[in-house]
């Protein structure tokens, strides 16, 4: 997906633990695995084989020191390690705001909760004009009224929606089906939203 969308000018790592020299860049985003840490695994929590991959991903953070940091993971990650995660990156100088969100608070048909955390250096957030949350309501901006109509109250997940037909599905099923209980990529928008407004504040 990388190559095809931006070629073939860009690195692939496809093992964290061997990935060494990164290079500098403006966000880390990333979700480290949630096996320990969600409700339908063992509960070992963040020192979990699995899970314990947030030291790897952590690592990385601490060699590039990027301007903001994406994480991404299980709800119970706030019971289940969290605190390890925010004290790791208050060491490094980082400050961290989180938000649990789901595709209902979007409009969309899926209800799994996941905790979206955005993190920036302390001296990015001493630069601030304006002392408020990274995260935003979408309205403020007139494109997100019609984006994402549910954000105010937590909508029921609605029935679904006979738009059109191909091969007898119902139309985008196949493409609903694969995106499966992958981060949905109107909520991906919306966090890079939410940094590129912070930022301006800096300007």
């Amino acid at each position: 997906m990388i190559k095809k969308n931006f070629g073939e000018n860009h690195e692939i790592n496809r093992d964290i633990r061997t990935y060494s020299n990164p290079t500098f860049v403006d966000i880390i985003s990333g979700g480290f695995p949630c096996q320990d840490i969600s409700v339908a695994g063992k509960g070992v929590g963040i020192v979990g084989e699995r899970s314990g991959l947030w030291t790897e991903m952590y690592r990385v953070i601490r060699e590039v020191r990027p301007k903001y940091i994406i994480i991404e993971n299980s709800p119970m990650l706030l019971i289940r390690g969290f605190e390890r995660v925010l004290c790791d990156l208050s060491e490094i100088g980082y400050d961290a705001e989180w938000q649990c969100l789901s595709g209902t608070d979007f409009g969309i048909q899926q209800g799994r909760e996941r905790l979206y955390c955005i993190a920036y250096s302390c001296e990015v957030n001493g630069k601030r004009s304006i002392q408020e949350s990274i995260f935003r309501e979408p309205y403020l901006s007139g494109q997100y009224t019609r984006v994402y109509p549910g954000w105010r109250t937590r909508q029921s997940i609605p029935s679904p929606r006979f738009a059109g037909k191909s091969n007898e599905l119902p139309d985008r099923v196949d493409r609903t089906e694969c995106i499966g209980n992958a981060v949905q990529p109107i909520i991906a928008h919306y966090l890079f939203e939410c940094i590129k407004i912070f930022d301006k504040q800096l300007e």
